[in-house]
């Protein structure tokens, strides 16, 4: 009887032993997941400090000046000639910047740059026909517009509101357009800079205000 009572009792021990075995391994089991969980959350806030840090290096290089670009020949900085805004009626179309190597306008001194950024969305045709019917106005021959036609229509995107076209001329012979500052177009006419520029920049323009604007004439 005695001897039954103590295998009763060993097995009470063991089914104990066993039970609280269990229970600290569902203790550690938690605890390490806490743990674990602990160091990946300091992981992932380390991560993000580090591209926050990363990201304000970035900001901080691409920071330029808003009244001065960079000419591509020689890597020169050009400032800011003047701005001018063109509205029809009720309609704002688009702001124009003009930018020179002194902050003077100088006809037919180069390099040159006209950045015009558009608040409205415009098919590429329509700005091509919008630009022959400047050059009718200037006088411009039928011969030359014909010349200068597949430049327009190769040079001239469809442009949604907030595009930035930038037209920048080193020398009549280096030219390109650059859409949302990626080139876009690099003009093979060396009489094509001039003719585009005079569209705002001749005495003759539909839009004298405008270019007196841009120029700096107050």
């Amino acid at each position: 009887m005695k001897t039954l009572h103590n295998d009763v009792k060993s097995q009470s021990e063991i089914k104990l032993y066993q039970s609280s075995h269990w229970l600290v391994e569902l203790l550690f089991g938690v605890v390490g997941a806490l743990v674990l969980t602990l160091i990946v959350a300091v992981s992932i806030n380390d991560a993000s400090a580090n591209d926050t840090s990363n990201t304000n290096v970035t900001s901080d290089t691409n920071v330029t000046n808003e009244n001065s670009v960079t000419s591509d020949k020689n890597n020169v900085a050009l400032i800011e000639v003047g701005t001018a805004d063109m509205s029809l009626l009720w309609l704002d179309i688009y702001s124009a910047k003009l930018f020179s190597i002194d902050g003077k306008y100088q006809a037919n001194r180069f390099p040159m740059t006209l950045d015009i950024q558009y608040h409205r969305d415009i098919d590429a045709i329509d700005l091509v026909d919008a630009t022959i019917e400047q050059w009718q106005h200037l006088g411009v021959t039928k011969a030359n517009i014909e010349l200068y036609r597949q430049q327009l229509i190769n040079a001239w995107p469809n442009v949604k509101q907030g595009d930035r076209l930038t037209f920048k001329v080193n020398t009549p012979e280096d030219a390109a357009f650059l859409l949302n500052d990626t080139p876009y177009y690099q003009v093979s006419n060396a009489q094509f800079p001039e003719a585009f520029l005079d569209i705002w920049l001749s005495e003759k323009t539909s839009h004298p205000k405008l270019r007196n604007q841009l120029i700096g004439v107050n």
